[in-house]
């Protein structure tokens, strides 16, 4: 489960995330100094729905399905949009959300099931210094009993993860997330505080860790959340 690129797809995310508010604040502005009329492109917003979509799906790494399916999502949802704006496509919201419904059916019927449990879960104790999970459409709960933990990489997507770090053996470790429409639930050991920086687009940290005086280890959240929630607790 270990991973020697973590840093690299974690700044990819938040490269993503940097270039889309750049963009949105040059426009913004560019319509306050009166250099375009915003008004007459805002009809076509969808167009950065499709150039995402279309971004992360090319840089997606071979076999991240988290991310090919972030990709595709904003790919296909965009260019519906853009079609209907333009006029070539006559439909409404409620003709065709039942193809989300058939999308995420294929996805269950084709994803394979996991070792070990149910069909889309995951339990089991993890002994590797570096975390590398990824939970698409499933629910996994990882028990980390290392002792010399550093950190990893987690990436969700319309899935739950749950991440018991109580037993881990670490002074300060690094956890990369990308958590899109998921949550992820996190057990600290009582003297370990939390540093997120961590970037949120309509997504939600919330710490209920209560480290004891003088607690020394600390675990840094980076990377980004959207429409996602995480949990710290001890």
């Amino acid at each position: 489960m270990s991973t020697g690129n973590t840093p690299t797809r974690a700044a990819r995310h938040q490269l993503w995330l940097g270039l889309a508010l750049v963009l949105a604040g040059g426009v913004f502005l560019l319509d306050n100094l009166h250099f375009l009329e915003l008004r007459r492109i805002l009809p076509f917003w969808p167009v950065l729905l499709v150039a995402l979509g279309a971004a992360r799906l090319l840089t997606a790494a071979p076999g991240d399905k988290g991310e090919q399916i972030v990709g595709g999502l904003l790919l296909g949802l965009g260019s519906l949009m853009l079609l209907r704006r333009l006029g070539w496509l006559h439909m409404e919201w409620r003709d065709f959300w039942p193809l989300v419904l058939i999308g995420l059916g294929i996805l269950v019927m084709t994803r394979q099931p996991s070792r070990g449990g149910p069909f889309g879960q995951v339990n089991r104790d993890v002994h590797d210094r570096q975390l590398d999970v990824k939970a698409v459409l499933s629910g996994q709960q990882f028990r980390v009993q290392t002792p010399d933990f550093v950190g990893g990489q987690v990436q969700a997507v319309l899935a739950g993860v749950e991440l018991d770090l109580s037993q881990a053996g670490f002074e300060r470790a690094v956890l990369e997330v990308s958590v899109v429409m998921a949550g992820l639930e996190l057990r600290l050991p009582p003297d370990c505080r939390l540093r997120v920086t961590a970037s949120s687009v309509l997504g939600q940290v919330e710490d209920k860790t209560q480290p004891l005086p003088g607690a020394s280890r600390e675990l840094e959240l980076r990377g980004s959340l959207v429409l996602g929630g995480i949990t710290v607790r001890h």
